[in-house]
């Protein structure tokens, strides 16, 4: 029930932001986050590599600490198609839904707020991870944990002003937790190179809802969190961390003044919503 009622919430949010991008004159799509720029190139490879750097790391720390039992898989390589193509399409439904179409609507609303961003971030997030509470062996914690995770998607995608990087950055997180034969927050139907069994104190290692749920999959969540700030400042070095605005936004058709035009603006991230 409640995560029927959160499609509805984000449908609403979504058809909200898409009348008042067309009532103040904005090209509705991009200002969605549905676009390509000069930068999905290098966003696609940076969000697949940052998440599995990230996981591995979260590998060799639970190993060294004891906290899982590797054996080798026994994997069905002919099938790994099948599995690429789940994992990416749950990753894109829950970008479409909690980012594009909730967030959105939500920075909309809170736009004249004090770290307004953050707070609009912050919140669906966390409703991102009380929707998985309905998973299989879901916890609270590991609820915070994926609540975590809505923080690096929703970071992602309102610096960038698109749904690629925060897209390739989800499907990375969880096809790696399986290649590293993780549970995905609790699924453990996608196997991997390895299987990871917890054994010991859940904190370290998130038991049977995955890494998510342990402090060291969490201390990796923070780590994304930095790393994509970084790799957004590196493209627009104006951005600001604490506004959060970094990409130019697509304002009233992107006009460019001319000479003679004193109506025409140029676009300025300081004019984001």
């Amino acid at each position: 029930m409640f995560f029927w009622s959160m499609v509805v919430l984000s449908a609403a949010s979504g058809i909200f932001a898409i009348i008042w991008y067309a009532r103040h004159d904005r090209p509705v799509w991009r200002s969605m986050g549905i676009t390509i720029t000069r930068w999905t190139p290098l966003d696609i490879p940076v969000g697949l590599v940052i998440p599995f750097v990230a996981i591995t790391l979260v590998f060799l720390a639970e190993r060294l600490l004891g906290a899982i039992e590797v054996s080798g898989a026994d994997t069905d390589w002919s099938s790994i198609g099948g599995v690429l193509g789940e994992i990416a399409g749950f990753a894109l439904f829950e970008e479409i839904m909690f980012r594009v179409l909730l967030l959105s609507g939500a920075i909309i609303l809170l736009r004249k707020v004090p770290a307004g961003r953050w707070i609009a971030i912050a919140a669906t997030a966390l409703l991102f991870g009380a929707v998985h509470l309905t998973n299989e062996n879901a916890t609270l914690i590991g609820a915070f944990g994926t609540a975590l995770g809505g923080v690096i998607y929703g970071v992602a995608f309102v610096a960038t002003r698109s749904i690629w990087l925060p897209l390739f950055l989800h499907i990375s997180w969880n096809l790696s937790q399986a290649l590293w034969g993780f549970p995905v927050s609790g699924n453990t139907q996608w196997p991997g190179w390895l299987t990871s069994e917890s054994i010991g104190n859940e904190l370290l290692n998130g038991g049977a809802y995955g890494p998510e749920g342990g402090i060291p999959g969490m201390l990796s969540r923070v780590l994304i969190v930095a790393l994509v700030l970084v790799y957004v400042k590196l493209i627009w070095r104006d951005g600001s961390a604490a506004t959060l605005v970094y990409a130019p936004d697509p304002e009233k058709r992107d006009r460019i003044p001319v000479a003679g035009d004193e109506h025409a603006t140029a676009p300025s991230p300081s004019q984001t919503p």
